[in-house]
């Protein structure tokens, strides 16, 4: 989902906020309403029975077929779930699904199957497979969807004509199709949409046909071959414009669409905030690996959402209010772009595990910063991204899950840990992630292990620290005095310490490595110490008298700091 302060700054307040200082202080206090948030307000609470039902099969893959009553808000679904049998006990399937719907059929192997809907649960009687049996799963359904979280269905009206738009993130995709709605099931999955030929109707992967239907109708086929969670499966229906741009893959072997879908009265709008999306591809195609649907499709569609964007596996949904044609929201086009790598090809084994979602696809924005104007606009992108305060932990995060902690924290943990391991080191970590688990799920454990296997290093200490358990930052209170070098009046060699201590009541020690600054009559020098105790000095020997002592001047590390009168011993 886009960075937060995109997510949840309301259509109003985003017209009218030009300047990213403005916003950014404007997202602050939007987030601490929604850091309060309970943890079950955005989260399905599972039953871990329950998931072990689920456990038992793996879906193969999804077949969904839709039509619409756009005056009713109604939709008519079919849906057929290709899917292996993992147990010789798996006596019921659990599928999510709202239980609002009417279940005009369900079949099981083509047979009409008993079932139950309970809790937003379809239960469907399965005794009859064997363990190792694949079996196909038949519902058909109708009913009104029921708009939850981030308006998880939507039915609005551009341009004098009906749209549709879905954003299933985190758990709402069951509020609009039957699924095994686990973020760990990654599956295949195509999709039918019939709707009045003046629209456009937009899914993930690729358009295999369209159909005319004998009213009048058109009948949109979209497959897509990678694995994809439930949770990015994505319809975009409306009158759109549309064209497309190529990406030429890093072999260039290989052409890509990259397809743009816009309301009407937005277009030339968005072909300026859009125009810069294949180097954004190629850019961070070098970066991470190659863009990992290569053989589909990037696409953007806007949709009805007014608070933020989502990264729709090959087909991001782009909120209206953010297409200003000033490109004052570009970086929600890197963020979103960033997520096919981070979320949709390596998506999180648990929501526990969102900021690795999150963070990243943050992280990718300064990135980008950096490429376009810099290393000092880098940093600087960095410090704009800190708040003074991140509440809770950034794994498994307390409260609103979609808030500061996991996308701002979660992407200085990894400027932090590039500043720890160097350039080199951290981009091979990102690559060598990215190519273990395209595809595939990955937890925080997992993150780790890459790290320390590339780096060499232990870094339970940072993933500790600033992950795991710590919930602020160090506070450190320095102090320091020089001497000539031996008492030797005339030399220009002073001996500089350094006192060092941290002062934070919520974790006893930060152990990181601290750049120092030493402004000289002479010249400036820069050294950097491993601070690992909660009082610490250091000696360094330095080429002139020093003038002023600078600590972590370049903000590598998330903190405060503080000068002090300096003492002998504490």
């Amino acid at each position: 989902m886009a960075a937060f302060y995109w997510t949840f700054v309301g259509a109003k307040v985003i017209s009218k906020v030009t300047d990213r200082n403005e916003l950014t202080k404007c997202a602050r206090s939007w987030m601490d309403k929604y850091d309060d948030i309970k943890y079950s307000d955005n989260i399905r609470e599972e039953d871990s029975s329950t998931v072990a039902y689920q456990n038992l099969y793996d879906v193969q893959n999804y077949k969904l077929k839709l039509s619409f009553d756009f005056s009713r808000k109604y939709i008519f679904g079919n849906l057929e779930m290709n899917a292996d049998n993992l147990s010789d006990t798996l006596n019921q399937v659990y599928l999510n699904f709202s239980s609002s719907y009417q279940i005009n059929h369900v079949k099981l192997n083509g047979s009409d199957a008993a079932y139950k809907s309970i809790n937003d649960y379809l239960i469907i009687d399965s005794k009859n497979i064997t363990k190792s049996e694949s079996f196909i799963v038949d519902i058909n359904y109708e009913g009104a969807p029921k708009n939850m979280g981030f308006d998880s269905f939507g039915f609005k009206t551009f341009d004098n004509e009906p749209a549709v738009y879905t954003l299933s993130q985190p758990e709402y995709a069951p509020s609009w199709w039957p699924c095994k709605d686990l973020i760990d099931d990654k599956t295949t999955f195509e999709i039918y949409m019939t709707v009045p030929s003046q629209l456009t109707a937009v899914s993930n992967g690729l358009l295999q046909e369209v159909t005319n239907e004998s009213n009048g109708d058109k009948t949109f086929h979209w497959k897509s071959g990678y694995p994809i969670s439930t949770y990015l499966v994505s319809i975009a229906i409306a009158k759109y414009d549309q064209w497309t741009d190529t990406y030429t893959s890093l072999d260039s072997t290989k052409k890509m669409n990259v397809d743009y879908y816009t309301y009407p009265s937005y277009t030339e709008r968005a072909k300026s905030d859009w125009k810069n999306t294949v180097d954004m591809i190629k850019f961070f195609s070098e970066i991470f690996g190659e863009y990992p649907f290569i053989n589909e499709k990037y696409g953007m569609a806007m949709f009805g959402w007014v608070s933020g964007a989502m990264e729709h596996q090959t087909i991001s949904s782009m909120g209206y209010t953010l297409v200003t044609g000033d490109g004052r929201f570009e970086a929600v086009v890197v963020h979103e772009l960033v997520h096919q790598w981070f979320g949709d090809a390596v998506t999180p084994e648990s929501w526990k595990d969102i900021w690795l979602n999150e963070g990243f696809a943050t992280y990718g924005e300064a990135l980008w910063e950096e490429h376009i104007n810099g290393r000092e606009s880098y940093i600087n992108s960095m410090k704009k991204d800190d708040f003074g305060f991140f509440k809770g932990t950034v794994y498994n995060p307390e409260g609103f899950i979609f808030g500061s902690t996991v996308y701002k924290k979660g992407s200085w943990c990894l400027h932090m840990l590039r500043g720890v391991v160097g350039d080199s080191t951290f981009f091979k970590i990102l690559r060598t992630y990215y190519t273990k688990y395209k595809y595939k799920n990955a937890d925080t454990w997992d993150f780790k292990k890459v790290c320390e296997e590339v780096s060499g290093t232990d870094l339970t200490y940072f993933f500790n620290q600033w992950i795991f358990d710590g919930t602020g930052r160090p506070f450190y209170k320095y102090s320091w005095r020089s001497d000539a070098f031996n008492d030797q009046k005339n030399s220009d060699i002073y001996m500089l310490r350094l006192n060092l201590r941290q002062t934070q009541e919520d974790y006893d020690v930060y152990k990181m490595p601290v750049r120092v600054t030493i402004r000289t009559d002479k010249g400036n020098e820069k050294f950097t110490f491993f601070n690992d105790m909660k009082t610490q000095q250091f000696e360094q020997p330095v080429n002139g008298k020093p003038i002023e002592v600078l600590i972590d001047n370049e903000n590598w590390i998330l903190k405060k700091a503080e000068k002090e009168e300096y003492k002998d011993k504490y």
